[in-house]
Order: C-alpha cells, then sequence, then structure tokens
C-alpha cells in the first residue's frame, strides 16, 4: 500500500507543470508591484461613453471613500476625469470594491490611456498609480 502511495506520490511530481492562463489585467498589475486590481475595462478594450472602471483597491488607497480616475490622450491630455468610489466601507486595509464611469466624446477612434491614481491629499511624494491602454469609440 505504500508503495503505491509513493509511486502516486512520485508520478505527480515528475508531471509537466499545468499550462498557466494568459495575464489579465488584474494580474498585470499585481505583477507590477501596484496593488489596485482593475477587473474591467481590460486592456487595449474599444470603450464607448460612458466608460465603466471597476475593481478593488487597498483602503490605503481612498481619501474620504474614493480616488482619482481619468482618461488622458495619447499626447497626455486630459479627456475625461470622474472619482473612483468605494462600493463598502474603506476603512480598511482589504481589497475594497470601487467603481467609475467616465463620459467622454470622442469625432473617432481615439488611443488613450485611463490612470487610476491613490488619492494622497497630504502631497507626500509617492503616489501610487496604474494605467490601462485603451481605444475609445465614438458614439453611434
Amino acid at each position: 500500500m505504500r508503495i503505491a502511495a509513493l509511486l502516486v506520490l512520485a508520478l505527480a511530481a515528475c508531471s509537466p507543470p499545468a499550462e498557466q492562463p494568459a495575464a489579465t489585467t488584474a494580474e498585470i498589475a499585481q505583477t507590477e508591484g501596484v496593488s489596485i486590481v482593475v477587473a474591467e475595462p481590460q486592456t487595449g478594450a474599444h470603450v464607448s461613453s460612458p466608460l465603466h472602471v471597476a475593481g478593488t483597491a487597498p483602503g490605503d488607497w481612498f481619501f474620504e471613500a474614493q480616488f482619482p480616475a481619468e482618461l488622458r490622450a495619447a499626447d497626455g491630455a486630459l479627456i475625461a476625469e470622474a472619482p473612483a468610489r468605494a462600493q463598502s466601507d474603506w476603512m480598511t486595509e482589504s481589497p475594497v470594491p470601487y467603481a467609475a464611469d467616465l463620459e467622454f466624446d470622442v469625432e473617432r477612434e481615439t488611443q488613450a490611456t485611463l490612470v487610476l491614481k491613490e488619492d494622497m491629499p497630504s502631497g507626500l511624494p509617492g503616489q501610487r498609480e496604474i494605467s490601462i491602454p485603451v481605444v475609445l469609440e465614438p458614439a453611434d
């Protein structure tokens, strides 16, 4: 019986590793050392107005239950901004769900970047942020 158990363990140890799924935006955000998770939109998504943004962030990203969300053009110009608001108690170190809706108006397909920034009213250096490239689509 022990020999059979050892044989099963040995075979399992020699099995090839399971194939890893492709990284999602949320996983990329985590591997870059940024603790915010973006569930939507995904990197490179084609989006129309209003752009819905959702995910989770640690409580220390928020100030007064919100943090800044911005849409920036390729040249850095501000296209839209709105607060990402906590969807539950933000006075915690645990992940807190957030959501934001950014309204914009473009005449043609436009490359842009969604920028989510830790809210640091103290002005101290070291503000964390994450950037997600998206493509803005004109309204129908």
